[in-house]
């Protein structure tokens, strides 16, 4: 398991160094052609904050289990939504951008607890 976060960590870098690299090139670059939308972007902000301040006020409970339990609430509501139950409509880029929320906080702790081994 340690040598698959070891080189998903250097493929993710890859990618992240080459897209700043051609951003960084192409004197042409259009940044708001590659951001994402207000909407997705505030699940994200919104999943990050949820987890982190939860974890910090529930110290006792397991960070994995707080991160489980808002990714489940967010596909939840997302699926509430597909039959009407909660306003707005089911859109994947939302249910994604809650994932990349909680994943964002957890993923400092996994690393610390790797590195502490």
């Amino acid at each position: 398991m340690q040598k698959v976060i070891t080189w998903g960590g250097r493929a993710a870098l890859l990618v992240v160094f080459a897209v700043c690299l051609v951003g960084a090139l192409d004197p042409n670059y259009n940044a708001r052609k590659w951001a994402p939308p207000a909407d997705a972007t505030m699940h994200v902000i919104y999943g990050y904050l949820l987890t982190v301040l939860t974890i910090a006020s529930l110290p006792r409970t397991k960070p994995w289990l707080i991160g489980g339990f808002y990714l489940a609430l967010g596909a939840g509501l997302e699926i509430t939504q597909i039959f009407g139950i909660v306003s707005g409509t089911f859109q994947m880029k939302d249910l994604i951008a809650n994932v990349a929320g909680v994943l964002a906080a957890l993923t400092p702790l996994a690393l610390a607890k790797r590195k502490a081994r």
